[in-house]
């Protein structure tokens, strides 16, 4: 049995001494692996061959020199286990390699995770740890992220679980009255007129209220999977709130409600038309919900730190509970109160809400006092004046510079003289209008405008053509594309500047 022990070490040392050997020749087969030899003699240094200095940033001088040598840049934490584990191997009957992971310091101070093999036989007097150490950092850091990864997924599927099943309640649940008053108005022809109108009004509102939550719920679904494209474009924000605040006058007005505008007319920001539309309604629709008869709702906006519009709507109603607070924007914590005159509401508006608004790069939060109100705030990337001007004649290009100061004053301009190096300024800054030439060099005005309108931010973008007498097939083409307006040279000045003043 001692024989067969002893074979078994010789052949385990001359296995590590062939390895000895690669170490020393041929590094770079290695990667991020060394090797290492000590004994129990406390006068011997250890011996380091292969890539230690890149796999700890420390040469084997500088590690023999610290106290405890290779000891002293393991880990505190693994430092304890480390040692139990050649505690272990002393204790074994047969000399059988032992692996194991740690941690050490490296020079730089970052951590890195290691992996030794390790061989322990006896050499005449003297017990010897042959080892090799490789560094499996990356394979810890994809371990962690898969585990976080999956922690992540395994929150989501459980949100999503729990709003299934409000959700399936709250699709349930209207059909009991739908059903049960229809019945009602089927089965009793000499209902009073009166009665016969509650019951019509009860069921049509039902049926609203499952409308909403319907298409809610579609396009929450939607913009969850992508199916939903953000396509921004530069919207007057006091002409967007103003469309909202129109289409819910009759209800406000019926409400004995007052939604007051106070915002500047040269405010612009960068939003899809009709998801800022779904927005902004659905805060005022909450706001007039919650407002009691004589109250007003305030819809403000104005710049927000460098580059953002905020917007924000406030009223006068009963404000949120204070428990509630905490779920308005909650997947899983769905919560539906009924409004001041009775209305009913879907519970999601808020969530697709905060969803469209973080889509556009903005945030939103609010404030409410219980009995006082409540206010909700958003932001999104505020649309400057930008002009971007392509042409290779930079006497054309000077000249409109020259008419666009005029009209607006210090306006950002930008210039090109192809449609590749306007693509390049376009996609870092989206320009509230392009004025192009048709006859550039590398790409003609259509070919610049078919990648114009393929790409999400910028097909909302108005474009001027200027050119010379076109063919009718550019000219057809440009139309298809939707370009705003095409202008012929020479050009009369005070075309430009009224279509200019249009299209601004």
């Amino acid at each position: 049995m001692h024989e067969s022990n002893e074979k078994s070490a010789q052949a385990i040392g001359d296995l590590n001494y062939l390895l000895q050997n690669l170490c020393e020749s041929r590094n770079d087969l290695l990667g991020d692996c060394f090797f290492m030899i000590s004994n129990n003699s406390s006068e011997e240094p250890e011996k380091f061959y292969g890539n230690l200095r890149k796999v700890t940033g420390y040469s084997s001088e500088e590690i023999n020199e610290l106290r405890g040598g290779f000891l002293a840049i393991i880990n505190e934490e693994d430092l304890e286990e480390y040692k139990q584990t050649y505690i272990r191997l002393a204790r074994q009957d047969k000399a059988e390699p032992i692996t194991h992971r740690f941690r050490i310091k490296h020079k730089t101070g970052r951590t890195v995770w290691l992996e030794e093999r390790v061989i322990m036989r006896n050499d005449k007097e003297r017990v010897v740890y042959e080892r090799i150490l490789r560094d499996v950092s990356y394979y810890f850091e994809v371990q962690n992220k898969l585990r976080d990864d999956f922690l992540k997924i395994s929150k989501q599927n459980n949100v999503k679980d729990k709003f299934i099943s409000i959700i399936s309640h709250d699709l349930r649940a209207p059909f009991t009255s739908l059903i049960g008053f229809s019945e009602i108005l089927l089965n009793e022809p000499e209902l009073p007129a009166e009665e016969r109108e509650d019951y019509l009004r009860y069921i049509y509102d039902a049926a609203q209220t499952q409308l909403n939550l319907v298409n809610h719920l579609l396009d929450w679904s939607r913009l969850q999977s992508g199916k939903i494209e953000v396509e921004p474009a530069r919207l007057n924000v006091r002409s967007v709130v103003s469309t909202a605040v129109s289409s819910l006058t009759g209800a406000a007005v019926r409400k004995g409600v007052e939604i007051e505008i106070d915002i500047p007319g040269d405010l612009y920001f960068y939003a899809d038309p009709k998801l800022i539309d779904r927005v902004i309604s659905n805060l005022l629709s909450n706001a007039l919900k919650f407002t009691p008869e004589g109250k007003k709702i305030y819809v403000n906006a104005n710049k927000y730190g460098k580059d953002k519009i905020e917007v924000v709507v406030r009223d006068e109603g009963v404000g949120i509970k204070e428990g509630d607070q905490a779920k308005i924007f909650k997947l899983d914590e769905k919560i539906t109160t009924e409004g001041t005159a009775g209305e009913k509401g879907t519970g999601l508006g808020l969530t697709l809400v905060k969803e469209i608004v973080e889509k556009h790069e903005g945030e939103i939060w609010f404030f409410s006092e219980e009995g006082k109100g409540t206010e909700f705030h958003f932001t999104l990337p505020e649309a400057n004046q930008i002009f971007l001007i392509v042409d290779d004649d930079v006497r054309a290009r000077e000249l409109f510079k020259k008419h666009l100061k005029n009209l607006f004053g210090d306006v950002e301009i930008h210039e090109a003289e192809n449609g590749y190096e306007a693509l390049n300024i376009a996609y870092k800054k989206i320009p509230s209008m392009i004025i192009t030439d048709h006859d550039m060099p590398l790409m003609n005005g259509v070919q610049f405008m078919e990648v114009v309108k393929k790409n999400p931010k910028l097909k909302n973008v108005p474009v001027l053509i200027i050119s010379g007498a076109l063919d009718p097939e550019s000219y057809e083409a440009y139309r298809k594309l939707g370009v705003a307006e095409i202008i012929e040279k020479p050009f009369d000045a005070e075309n430009f500047t009224n279509i200019l003043k249009l299209l601004n």
